[in-house]
């Protein structure tokens, strides 16, 4: 006991005894006592393992008594700063150097429950990064001195330390977390009894089940050769824990420290996998860099959720980079990249150093209120260009004057291919997150996108051949060539894109198109900007030609095809620079994400393209505006008739005014 209670009148005190301290309490009071014995037992440990003639029953029960402490979470928990004091203790067992598994093992349960803990704590207790980790994988070397193996699963940390054959390893030696059959990985990292297993060939890891797995080549196992090591019992250990709690860095991002203080936004790097440590070491030697050619093969799942007003800006497989002179960690993509594998639900990385490896998201979480005002100005102006080129669409169609001329032709192409491009830009966010389908919302756009381009330059060439060539020059056939080009080239560019590319993991994907990369650079910007040339270069000629050409007044069929053409070219220049800066504003606003200035730009402009649409082609038209004049004349023409004729014919039905055929007797 730590307390000595006295019962007094209806109730008792309790004061601590000597050589503790705290407070006397009553009942309804916290006592205290207890937590400062077992600060003094943590400092008691370190004092006393720090000795050179501490014995190895001395060490034993050092290990069990942190183990045990560290199993109360609420002792933790109420002072941070204890948890400092355990890691110390920690330490101190471990540098006694002792081999015993009874001493390994207290360690390891000392770890899976210190990830226990929430990493707010850990923060708050200004713990250096990854000392509990390091202690951990030295007492896994300490164990590593004798001949036998050790291997135990917790909740949070599973370790297999074993002497490997190397002479019977195939190409590489793998390891890997497994998930029951028709089970998925648990958000929570916990780790199940039976499911870490060790292969002697990784290419036997069946990843369509694996949480988490890794593979170290076979020529790494034989530098230890050239070391003096015995390749028949090759000591490797293999860790998997389930969560980054002890994996605390040292010091912030590089974005963090760059965000500007006018940006509403917060950026925040989380782990979003688990993390497996390949170690091989000995008491002299320690394989760190890998020979060039023999990369270490980490495959990872995903297992981050994030909210809506969050989005992922990167992906990257990192290593935990750890100094042990200064106590600091953090991540690092050096020397890591990111490999394609066929099921993009599983992310593979290739590493060219041993360690910690896991999964880093990079998210930016911005102001609510901007999101959803993005969310509608795009919503509404999109919806209303889907009707208004729907509008355009049934003119071309159902009048006689538009649908018998070649233009319309390409106008109701040019029409359709834009209104697929909202359709699928309209239902792109629904497929978020789902990979198949944003797989398809991605192709759908891209297809689309360049499908109107390409109609846009098929109008370009219909006024070249309409103003600057002969009759007898015109291509036969324009309108099937037309189809064949201007669908056949952006499906094949949009289906080579989506069956080449692994830059974009549509799975955790905060938007369902291509993201910025050698993707997006030669796949869509490349062509885009190639119709721009082109389109230009025949607006230009096509004006130049206009302005140059002598005015002919007697010619009036001349005169009318050449104020036709200038129209035209007006009118496809003004929608080019929309389209234009639509795609500009598009490209900065994905490039850029600090600011919301071209998100909102990009918004507007690819919002109001069926309006621009329908403004140009069908209530600009002569034609279109001719119906409504032709309903007025007609109206005043039979009104005057019917007042001019009042008096002598005003038995004459209305419907033979006009009619030749029409007798009167």
């Amino acid at each position: 006991m730590t307390s000595e209670c006295m019962n007094t009148i209806g109730s008792y005190r309790c004061d601590c005894r000597t050589g503790y301290t705290g407070e006397p309490y009553s009942p309804g009071q916290q006592p205290t006592c207890e937590a400062t014995e077992l600060e003094i037992r943590l400092m008691d440990i370190i004092n006393t393992i720090t000795r050179e003639n501490t014995t190895t029953k001395e060490v034993v029960m050092a290990s069990e008594m942190i183990a045990k402490i560290s199993d109360g979470e609420g002792f933790l928990e109420e002072d941070p700063q204890r948890i400092e004091l355990l890691i110390s203790s920690l330490e101190s067992v471990v540098r006694a150097g002792e081999a015993s598994i009874n001493v390994t093992d207290p360690v390891v349960r000392s770890i899976n429950n210190l990830m226990n803990l929430d990493q707010g704590i850990l923060e708050d207790g200004m713990i250096e990064g990854g000392r509990a980790v390091a202690a951990l994988e030295e007492q896994i070397t300490n164990f590593q001195t004798n001949d036998g193996n050790f291997s135990t699963v917790l909740d949070n940390v599973g370790v297999t330390a074993v002497k490997i054959d190397a002479r019977g390893v195939g190409s590489s030696l793998g390891y890997a977390n497994l998930l029951p059959e028709n089970e998925t990985l648990l958000m929570d990292g916990a780790f199940q009894e039976g499911n870490t297993r060790l292969f002697s060939d990784g290419d036997a890891i069946p990843l369509n089940r694996t949480a988490t797995s890794i593979s170290v080549p076979s020529s790494v196992l034989d530098l230890l050769g050239g070391a003096g090591v015995e390749l028949t019992a090759v000591p490797v250990t293999f860790i998997i824990y389930g969560n980054d709690v002890l994996f605390r860095p040292s010091m912030p991002t590089e974005v963090e420290e760059n965000i500007e203080e006018e940006d509403n936004s917060t950026v925040t790097d989380r782990i979003a996998s688990q993390i497996i440590s390949a170690i091989i070491r000995t008491e002299n030697t320690s394989i760190v860099n890998l020979p060039p050619g023999s990369p270490v093969i980490t495959t990872f799942l995903s297992n981050l959720t994030i909210s809506v007003e969050e989005t992922i800006e990167a992906h990257d497989c990192v290593v935990w980079s750890y100094n042990e002179n200064t106590g600091e960690g953090f991540w690092t993509k050096d020397g890591c990249e990111r490999m394609f594998h066929e099921n993009r639900d599983l992310t593979m990385c290739s590493c060219g150093r041993l360690g910690s490896f896991a999964i880093l998201i990079r998210v930016r979480k911005g102001p609510v209120e901007a999101q959803v005002t993005l969310y509608y100005i795009t919503l509404i102006g999109s919806i209303i260009s889907g009707f208004a080129l729907v509008g355009c669409l049934i003119i071309f169609v159902s009048l006689k004057s538009f649908r018998s001329k070649q233009p319309t032709h390409i106008h109701i192409n040019l029409c359709l291919s834009l209104l697929g491009f909202y359709i699928a830009f309209l239902l792109s966010p629904l497929a978020v997150g789902k990979e198949i389908y944003c797989t398809v919302a991605s192709v759908s756009i891209h297809f689309f996108c360049l499908a109107t381009l390409a109609w846009m330059s098929t109008e370009a060439m219909n006024m070249y051949y309409l103003f600057l060539k002969a009759e007898r020059s015109t291509v036969r056939h324009f309108i099937p060539i037309a189809c064949l080009l201007a669908y056949g080239l952006p499906a094949a560019c949009a289906l080579l894109v989506v069956f080449l590319d692994n830059s974009t993991d549509f799975q955790s994907a905060s938007y369902c198109f291509i993201h910025p990369g050698y993707a997006l650079y030669f796949g869509f910007l490349t062509e885009v900007g190639a119709m721009f040339v082109f389109n230009f270069i025949i607006f230009i000629w096509v004006i130049r030609k206009i302005l140059c050409r002598p005015l002919m007044v007697s010619k009036t069929a001349e005169n009318a095809k050449r104020n036709e053409v200038i129209k035209r070219v007006r009118h496809a220049i003004l929608f080019w620079f929309v389209l234009g800066l639509s795609w500009i504003f598009g490209f900065f606003a994905a490039v850029d994400t600090k600011t919301l200035i071209f998100d909102y730009l990009y918004c507007f402009f690819i919002s109001i393209q069926g309006i621009l649409m329908f403004l140009l082609l069908c209530v600009a038209s002569p034609a279109f505006k001719g119906i409504f004049c032709r309903t007025d004349s007609t109206q005043t023409k039979v009104t005057r008739q019917t007042q001019l004729g009042s008096g002598s014919q005003s038995n004459i039905p209305m419907d033979s005014m006009n009619n030749p055929s029409t007798s009167v007797t």
